[in-house]
């Protein structure tokens, strides 16, 4: 699948790998030492005692032997910060103090660069606001307070960066209006509502009002650490009980999780994320040591959710109320997770607990006691779907078992739902063949919906580059190629068609999309188009540090290009031989001839080709 390149021109792209040296880059993370053409290391990725990872500063990339992950410098970001790919360009751009053209930020963002600089600026100025409300007005002690009695330590409140919005209706309207911001900047932030429209002769200022009053404000932050929006809770009568900050060009609620930025270190160390439901369910399960746990922001979770925490994670535990709702919520994320690689399981909390009461009341290590007793999401469905009903009504009972077809109808391992079907069919007394047979009727416009979802592409995961299917002389060819040691006119010779192994065939079908007419091979060229695909970027890094020495690299490439025109003549001759012994069937005399003469002419050609060379 290629990387979304956010707008930024292919030439912008190779400006900062030119500039930006991957070994410096690497070396802030990594101990390198030289060895040959490369640099070598201890991978960041996976833990090991030999080192396996390889850079190298001639073809700009990386890759691990050991876990197989590999790429440029952009990649090098992407999986060691967790950065999307726009992010990390925009790092190593900063780095390499190159300017990024405005349009494709603006394609990125949906706004101009600056315009963005200023609504966080008065993100940053409004959460100082808040807080010195919250530590230093008479009326913030009765917000912390209340944070207190909600179990929220000192230290917490002030590590997550709580504050207090005052109840007055323009206290944060004249703050910031006072430290030079414009009204309608302020709009676009979210962080003022416009009044009605009046003939009154308001100033432009007068026109609006603070959107958040008398309310505790838990900033949300991105994942670099900047607060992007708020949300508050309300301590008096009133509603909402909790309100987010609008979507502005800095926030969407549908692709940001609360906490993540905090979260995301101890995720990918244990390769689980634990999702919760509220704020003050995170800021607690954190102070007790649950560093992992994050909250969507008052929506369900998004399939842009999921596509940012497989940035982090393979596996997720959801860990929702215990009561109808929080049961509901979980049973809604199936269809969010499915086909998408990462394993999820739920922890179903007693009645009446969510997880910041369960918390307080158990302790941290009961929590993870109860994450590692997690089941499985589709056997929690099913499992819901079941309870009580070998005591309810037929219309009931039907009604459950329709419920649990269309649960099962999203599991693809076969063996794995036939034994759900099993496990149904006893616990209701149903035949199971009768199950196997209404789940097609039931669920047929269901099954075409899925087929379409299942057909869009998802990220592959992150792992080893698996030993390739094909012969040696095509893996030599290959990363020959890619390593520049190919002469011109022996490019020309290569035959994408000879390649068995289909990664390799489309390998060398891109590398000659960049050879010109004379066999000049722009090894940069497929090294950026490379790198912007994440199905062989990998494949690409590892066969760019590879390093392999032959006494004469022309003999040996003349020798590997026979071996596949050998194989490629021996294909040929068996059709021809096939086809002659039809023709000797069925007497085609003149067909009988024609075979013959190009058979003969097939082996001399085989003769004169040299043998296989010797490693």
């Amino acid at each position: 699948m290629a990387t979304d390149r956010g707008g930024i021109p292919p030439t912008t792209l190779q400006q900062i790998r030119d500039t930006v040296d991957i070994v410096d880059v690497v070396s802030r993370y990594v101990t390198l030492s030289k060895v040959g053409q490369n640099h070598r290391g201890l991978c960041p990725f996976h833990n090991e005692k030999t080192p396996s990872f390889n850079v190298n500063p001639g073809k700009q990339m990386f890759y691990c032997f050991g876990c197989g992950t590999g790429g440029d410098v952009f990649s090098f970001l992407m999986n060691r910060e967790r950065f999307s790919f726009v992010e990390a360009v925009n790092e190593l751009a900063q780095q390499a103090g190159i300017e990024l053209p405005t349009t494709s930020i603006q394609r990125t963002s949906g706004f101009d660069r600056d315009q963005r600089k200023t609504l966080e600026h008065l993100h940053r100025l409004a959460h100082a606001w808040f807080q010195q409300n919250l530590h230093e007005s008479t009326q913030g002690q009765g917000a912390l307070t209340y944070l207190q009695d909600r179990g929220l330590a000192l230290d917490t409140v002030k590590d997550f960066g709580v504050g207090y919005a005052l109840p007055s209706w323009d206290g944060l309207l004249h703050y910031l209006c006072k430290n030079g911001a414009k009204a309608a900047d302020l709009l676009q932030a979210g962080l003022v509502v416009a009044k009605q429209p009046s003939t009154s002769g308001e100033s432009k200022r007068d026109g609006y009002y603070d959107r958040f009053r008398s309310r505790v404000m838990v900033p949300i932050m991105d994942l670099r650490g900047n607060v992007i929006a708020f949300g508050g809770r309300i301590l008096e009568e009133g509603t909402p009980k909790y309100l987010n900050s609008p979507e502005t060009p800095l926030f969407n609620k549908g692709r940001n999780l609360f906490g993540m930025d905090r979260a995301r270190e101890a995720a990918s160390q244990l390769n689980n994320l634990l999702i919760v439901e509220g704020y003050f369910d995170v800021m607690v399960l954190h102070q007790h040591g649950i560093r992992h746990a994050v909250a969507p922001l008052g929506t369900a979770l998004t399939a842009e959710h999921v596509s940012l925490l497989r940035r982090f994670v393979k596996n997720v535990v959801l860990m929702f109320d215990g009561d109808a709702a929080g049961l509901g919520a979980t049973l809604r994320t199936m269809d969010v997770f499915i086909n998408t690689g990462v394993t999820v399981k739920v922890v179903r909390l007693p009645a009446g607990e969510d997880p910041d009461s369960y918390v307080r009341a158990h302790g941290g290590d009961q929590v993870l006691a109860l994450q590692q007793q997690a089941r499985p999401l589709v056997e929690f469905a099913v499992e819901q779907c079941l309870e009580g009903a070998t005591k309810a009504s037929v219309e009931e009972r039907t009604r459950r078992v329709d419920d649990v077809l269309r649960i099962l109808a999203k599991v693809s391992h076969p063996i794995e739902k036939e034994e759900y079907f099993k496990q149904v069919a006893e616990r209701l007394g149903i035949s199971q063949s009768l199950l196997m047979q209404r789940s097609p009727v039931l669920l047929a416009r269901q099954v075409s919906r899925d087929s379409r979802q299942q057909s869009s592409p998802n990220l592959p995961a992150r792992g080893r580059v698996q030993d390739q299917k094909g012969s040696r002389e095509e893996r030599d060819l290959v990363t020959l190629l890619i390593q520049g040691m190919i002469e011109p006119d022996q490019i020309l010779a290569l035959r994408p068609e000879d390649f068995l192994n289909p990664e390799y065939r489309r390998l060398v079908t891109m590398s000659l999309a960049h050879v010109n007419q004379d066999g000049v091979f722009d090894s940069e060229a497929l090294l950026a188009e490379a790198a912007m695909n994440q199905d062989f970027s990998a494949l690409v890094a590892q066969l760019s540090v590879s390093e392999q020495h032959f006494d004469d690299c022309r003999d040996y490439v003349k020798g590997c290009l026979n071996v596949l025109e050998r194989r490629r003549l021996k294909t040929t001759l068996d059709e021809l031989i096939a086809r002659l012994r039809i023709a000797e069937r069925e007497h085609h005399v003149e067909q009988i001839a024609e075979i013959n003469a190009e058979i003969d002419s097939l082996r001399e050609q085989k003769a004169g080709l040299a043998i296989s060379p010797q490693a």
